[in-house]
């Protein structure tokens, strides 16, 4: 397109730089930029391309063109201002028109909202209204429902827990009749209490509340009557030999629950039995059984062994009849403490026959046949019995009873050993036993043997013997204080002479020789096949070889002081001194050690000690033999007299 040369575009156009004439200045007002800028170059030829086609004609066909047209333009940002202007005063003017018809319609509005909230308020009043009778008709609809199923409740209540007159009657009735019909309505009764108490969890059940405590007043009513009923038939049981009644063990195991009532219950069958056994057993010590056997227990009372036993035998099958019964009447558990109570009226009758009868015996051995007895039945109380506090009176009365017959038993034995040690002081140079000793031997040993038999019993399952150390303790300590007394002290005034008189003249080696007399005695007679004493033996045994030793170191000293040897070693052998040996060497009188040992009970041992003896002398005199020679080779006198170590022995 051809653009005509217009005087902007010349003006533009031109390669000079122009100072900025009016239109430069308005349209770097309006642009602010430079009208040199290409920029603005560009525009205004943009602009002029509206005005091409009509050249300079200002006004063509009514209508302002070209250069006309653009200075018409020129203004354009005022016009557009002014238009701007007049179009906000018409829009204020028909803003106003708007806001007044807006504020018409905001009242109208705030007139209906009114409206509206009273209708709301009304609705909403009418709303209540209807719900607050619905709510009512409702509570009262489930009210009546509850009430009704309320009443169903308390008639079908009533019907089950109330107990009726007859069954009250039948609890409550004098004399009362114990059957299948009273247990059943004491259980009736029972059941429905405990059921009551489960729905006292409920809160509010008052009438439940006072149902329950009416039904246990009821029971309580029937368990004392029933009590009442149980002491009457228990009085009947003070007979000897009680029948047991069913329904008096159906009572028993119903009363169990309460403690207090069954421990009275309780307690005075116990007491009726206790009465029952105490004229029993005085019936049996003195009128004996019905008819003619069997005969009176005091019958036998000359024999302490049977009198003692046969009452201990009569406690023991009383304690298994009464266990009987008491497992007849389901008191399996309580029959233990039951038995001690009523064997409480036999203690003291029969401790003042049994402390009697032992008080007058004095033979150890029939003591040791009632100690066996008491300890045998005192093991087997002991396993019926329960010796409780409250209770413990025949348990230990038999104790105490088993005490002071060993204590006897030890006394009396005490005594037969202080005559032994009485006789020891007495002993003549025979050096015999006394007669005493041997009574003391016989009565440990038959004591001894009684207790190996009663341990016997424990191992055969025959029955339960007394089976501790006690008696044997005591058996021991006896021997121990004789075998003590036999080791008498030496009188001083005869070391190794002097001889008869009493046991204060005897030597030294007849002490020992006694000694070794009293242990061999001592030995033979406790021979113990069943090893009772198997733990003292060895203490014996040591007694003798101890006394074995001192009785060869007493011979062997007699031999040296009898032989005139100078075995000391202070003094010179003389030829003298060695001629008078040899000449009581030959003579066989006091050097002879067979007759020194001949009073010895026990042979062997005699032949043991003489050759120990010989021994331990020939090596003495083998040492002197050895020493004179060395010390007097050249005295020919004294070697042709000095016999060798080997015929001093063969002589001895």
């Amino acid at each position: 397109m051809h653009l005509q040369q217009t005087p902007a575009l010349s003006l533009l156009s031109s390669e000079e730089p122009r100072a900025p004439g009016s239109l430069g200045r308005r349209v770097m007002q309006i642009t602010q930029v430079p009208l040199d800028e290409p920029s603005v170059r560009h525009t205004l030829e943009a602009l002029s391309l509206c005005y091409d086609q009509y050249d300079d004609v200002a006004v063509k066909d009514g209508e302002v063109r070209g250069l006309a047209a653009l200075a018409k333009h020129r203004d354009v940002r005022g016009d557009m201002q002014d238009c701007t202007m007049q179009l906000d005063v018409e829009f204020a003017r028909s803003l106003g028109m708007v806001d007044h018809v807006f504020e018409q319609l905001e009242q109208s509005l705030d007139k209906v909202d009114q409206q509206c909230r009273g209708l709301r308020l009304l609705v909403d009043r009418a709303l209540r209204s209807t719900a607050s009778v619905a709510e009512m008709a409702s509570v009262v609809d489930d009210e009546r429902r509850e009430l009704a199923l309320r009443e169903r409740l308390a008639e079908q209540f009533v019907q089950r827990f109330s107990p009726d007159h007859q069954l009250v009657d039948r609890l409550l009735q004098t004399p009362l009749i114990v059957d299948d019909s009273y247990f059943s309505a004491l259980d009736a009764v029972e059941t429905m209490r405990l059921e009551c108490v489960k729905m006292l969890g409920v809160d509010g059940q008052m009438a439940v509340r006072e149902l329950a405590d009416e039904l246990q007043q009821l029971e309580a009513s029937s368990y004392d009557n029933l009590l009442r009923w149980l002491i009457d038939r228990v009085r009947e049981l003070g007979r000897s030999s009680p029948d047991v009644d069913r329904w008096m063990r159906v009572a028993l195991d119903k009363i169990r629950g309460h403690a207090a009532l069954f421990d009275a219950v309780v307690a005075e069958i116990s007491r009726a039995r206790c009465e029952a056994l105490g004229r029993d057993f005085i019936g049996a010590l003195t009128k004996g059984g019905p008819g003619v056997a069997p005969r009176p227990i005091e019958a036998h009372a000359g024999d302490p062994q049977r009198y003692v036993g046969d009452m201990l035998a009569w406690v023991h099958q009383a304690c298994a009849s009464e266990k009987e019964f008491f497992d007849a009447l389901g008191l399996r558990a309580e029959s233990p403490r039951m038995l001690a109570v009523a064997l409480t009226s036999v203690a003291r009758p029969l401790e003042i026959r049994v402390v009697q009868t032992t008080n007058e015996m004095r033979t150890p051995v029939a003591l040791y046949r009632v100690y066996s007895l008491l300890a045998f039945y005192r093991a087997l109380f002991d396993m019926l019995c329960a010796k409780e506090a409250g209770s413990p009176e025949f348990m230990d009365t038999v104790e105490s009873l088993t005490r002071g017959t060993r204590a006897l038993l030890v006394d009396a034995l005490e005594r037969m050993a202080d005559l032994v040690t009485g006789d020891f002081e007495s002993v003549t140079t025979v050096l015999e036993v006394p007669v005493s000793l041997n009574s003391l031997l016989l009565e440990l040993a038959e004591i001894v043997r009684l207790h190996a038999d009663s341990l016997a019993l424990t191992t055969t399952g025959d029955g339960q013997a007394d089976d501790d150390s006690d008696v044997v303790d005591d058996v021991t300590s006896v021997l121990n204080k004789v075998l003590d007394e036999a080791q008498l002290p030496v009188d001083a005034a005869s070391p190794s002479g002097g001889g008869g008189g009493g046991g204060g003249q005897l030597r030294e080696y007849e002490r020992a020789l006694f000694e070794l007399n009293v242990l061999a005695t001592v030995r033979d007679a406790m021979a113990d096949p069943a090893n009772v004493l198997a733990s003292w033996m060895p203490l014996l045994a040591e007694r003798e070889t101890t006394a074995s030793n001192a009785l060869c170191d007493h011979l062997v000293g007699i031999l040296k002081e009898r032989s005139y040897l100078p075995f000391d070693g202070d003094s010179d052998v003389q030829v003298a001194d060695v001629q008078a040996f040899n000449g009581a060497l030959k003579m066989a009188t006091d050097l002879d050690v067979t007759r020194l040992v001949s009073r010895l009970e026990n042979h062997l041992l005699a032949r043991n000690v003489a050759q120990t003896v010989v021994q331990s002398f020939v090596g003495a005199y083998a040492k002197l033999h050895e020493k004179v020679c060395r010390d007097h080779s050249d005295d020919q006198a004294l070697l042709s007299v000095l016999l060798p170590p080997e015929t001093v022995s063969t002589l001895l």
